[in-house]
């Protein structure tokens, strides 16, 4: 009996350490150490997906924002300061396959600046016979994107699935009144940084709104007030990584060479821009100042930046 109490009182005695170094065990189990174990590591290998390049539209972010767009070659830029070239680029996503053709642009004549581009889509965006494409043109210039003068593209960085329900308009679609914008502007916010560029043009009165297609300004005729024809636009030259408008080139309905007109000086009279109506211009300034303006020889020499900053100087008198 001495010997059984004996060793009841031993193990008694070393019952308090066990349970003190259980507990001890678990503390050190639940504090974080900062550290991974090689068990962790490989749970965590066997058990995370694999990265999707191409995430679903739904969880893709904007892209990141640019103050302009790139342009590749540096050296080609030229070409793509006339508005003519631009027509028939192929528009590519980001990781370089094709989304469609550029047909057209909408430009807003008296912000003077490109503000969408009508893209004629592949087949594989499943768009209706007909119809185009709408996208700001935001989405090249404020959004990373890049204008490549020697492969003829436009590069967004979007993917083929953010397209799923993209604005479009028919070939022959009136664009004034402009009640297509507002449904554009929703969807596109959805996936690209859009700013304040719009059909608008925001002047003492309220807004107008003198849009045209690239297209139809090419080749318009020009007129005075009181309705004499003064030249025909051959061209547009444009800043490609802004998309802003800065002159028309015309041919003159009297004499030889070429006239660079400022676009500040010209505008769009209402009634060309009602249903049926036909598309001109109309000079804002006097006749006189349109005849005597200097005159170039070739579409090539409105590149010269001192000869664009001359005629700037001239059409602000």
């Amino acid at each position: 009996m001495v010997l059984m109490a004996c060793k009841l009182v031993q193990q008694a005695g070393k019952q308090p350490a066990e349970l003190a170094g259980a507990t001890s065990s678990s503390r050190e189990t639940d504090i974080p150490t900062g550290k991974t174990s090689e068990t962790e590591l490989v749970d965590l290998s066997t058990t995370q997906a694999p990265k999707d390049d191409n995430p679903a539209p739904a969880e893709r972010e904007k892209p990141p924002q640019s103050q302009a767009a790139e342009i590749r070659p540096k050296e080609m830029r030229t070409e793509l300061t006339h508005l003519s070239n631009l027509m028939g680029y192929r528009v590519l996503d980001e990781n370089g396959d094709e989304l469609g053709v550029v047909s057209d642009y909408i430009v807003n004549t008296c912000e003077t600046y490109i503000i969408y581009m009508l893209m004629e889509p592949t087949a594989d965006l499943d768009v209706a016979p007909g119809e185009r494409v709408l996208i700001p043109f935001e989405a090249v210039t404020i959004n990373s994107g890049v204008l490549d003068a020697e492969n003829k593209t436009i590069q967004l960085r979007m993917i083929p699935e953010q397209f799923s329900g993209a604005p479009t308009l028919p070939a022959d679609k009136q664009l004034t009144p402009t009640d297509w914008e507002s449904a554009a502007r929703t969807f596109w916010e959805k996936w690209v940084r859009i700013g304040m560029l719009a059909t608008s043009c925001n002047v003492p009165g309220g807004p107008v709104y003198k849009v045209a297609y690239a297209s139809q300004l090419l080749q318009v005729e020009l007129y005075d007030g009181l309705n004499n024809l003064l030249g025909v636009v051959q061209e547009a030259i444009l800043e490609p990584e802004s998309g802003k408008l800065a002159f028309y080139l015309l041919k003159p309905a009297k004499g030889d060479g070429l006239v660079l007109a400022h676009l500040r000086a010209i505008n769009i009279p209402k009634e060309a821009l009602l249903p049926g109506g036909t598309l001109t211009l109309v000079l804002t300034a006097d006749p006189q100042v349109f005849w005597d303006a200097p005159r170039i020889t070739s579409v090539e020499e409105a590149d010269d930046i001192t000869l664009q900053s001359k005629v700037r100087e001239y059409w602000s008198r």
